[in-house]
């Protein structure tokens, strides 16, 4: 307690001193008068080049002058001026002093730290948006914005318009449309699986000779007859005995195709088609082989068939719709594989 005592003494005698009336110290560290001082204390003093020195005043009455910015030490013991210097810094006094070393300290100290965290540290990349993944995903059709919906799963992706929403009335069969619009436009993306293709190959008309009995007589001879295959599940082909026996009942429903085509590399058969009934409807569809799914069944070569058929109304349909609906369509890609 006693150590303690005495230790707050000479820090208050240290404190007065330094904020005593009687020693004049000007910001940049020069004498600016005649004083006497009473009591031992360090004055934070900046000399020319821009350092600083601790110099100490003496215990004992000491004049001191004008001597070019430098005050004279000569009467303070050596032990004394240690003792108070570490007292001093310590207590951190000497960060009061304006422009003092401490704040030249920390600002370098700062400095320093920013210098090590540049170094290495590439500038910011400028990215051409244009060229971004997601600048490619998009597209645009009139003044729709449509964004690549990927399903990573069945090894497929199609292009949905962004103000659409996702439904899921059946297993593996997403269907999408705008909000709120029920029974209007939409389309649905039907995955089925298919087992092996003969042969290994992607193209569509390699299904003709499958074993699989759900395939015969799916019509994937050539587009046009996957197209009258498709239509039928809606209604007779026009011009058929089936549509004649149709159009004497009720409703009369009968199918139409309108176009069929396949590409370049046999793997989509592209088709549109329309029903006449008491509701016509207008149909763009599209069909491919795909890896099938991740997993054990894409790696010994399960394949499914993907197809996409989109739909609409013809009686508030307008030509932008069709436009819109068949470039949908026409966007739809399934992942490679290898046969």
């Amino acid at each position: 307690a006693r150590q303690r005592d005495a230790r707050l003494r000479l820090l208050v005698g240290a404190m007065s001193c330094l904020f005593s009336t009687r020693a004049f110290v000007s910001v940049h560290g020069e004498c600016v008068g005649r004083a006497r001082v009473t009591r031992v204390c360090l004055i934070p003093h900046r000399v020319a080049g821009g350092s600083t020195r601790r110099v100490a005043a003496s215990a004992r009455p000491t004049d001191f002058t004008e001597t070019g910015g430098v005050l004279d030490s000569g009467h303070i013991p050596r032990r004394s001026a240690m003792g108070y210097s570490a007292l001093a810094v310590g207590l951190g006094l000497f960060g009061t002093a304006p422009g003092g070393a401490r704040a030249e300290e920390a600002a370098s100290t700062e400095e320093t730290v920013v210098a090590e965290n540049s170094v290495g540290s590439p500038p910011n990349p400028v990215v051409d948006e244009s060229d971004t993944p997601k600048a490619r995903d998009t597209s645009r059709v009139g003044n729709v914005t449509l964004t690549r919906y990927v399903d990573e799963t069945s090894g497929y992706s199609i292009a949905v318009p962004n103000d659409w929403v996702r439904d899921q009335p059946m297993l593996n069969t997403p269907e999408f449309h705008p909000v709120s619009e029920y029974g209007g436009r939409r389309f649905r993306i039907e995955v089925s699986s298919v087992g092996r293709v003969p042969g290994g190959g992607a193209a569509l008309v390699s299904l003709v000779n499958s074993e699989m009995e759900s395939l015969t007589g799916a019509g994937f001879e050539s587009a046009a007859n996957f197209a009258q295959v498709e239509a039928t599940k809606f209604a007779p082909i026009k011009g058929t005995p089936a549509a004649i026996v149709a159009a004497k009942g009720p409703g009369g429903a009968v199918s139409e195709i309108i176009d069929s085509s396949v590409s370049s590399d046999g793997k989509y058969y592209n088709y549109e088609f329309r029903t006449d009934s008491i509701y016509p409807l207008r149909f763009f569809g599209v069909a491919a082989i795909g890896p099938g799914q991740t997993g054990s069944a894409r790696k010994l070569g399960r394949r499914d068939i993907v197809k996409v058929t989109c739909q609409v109304p013809e009686k508030d349909a307008s030509e932008f719709d069709y436009d819109l609906l068949r470039q949908i369509a026409r966007s739809f890609r399934v992942d490679a594989f290898e046969g």
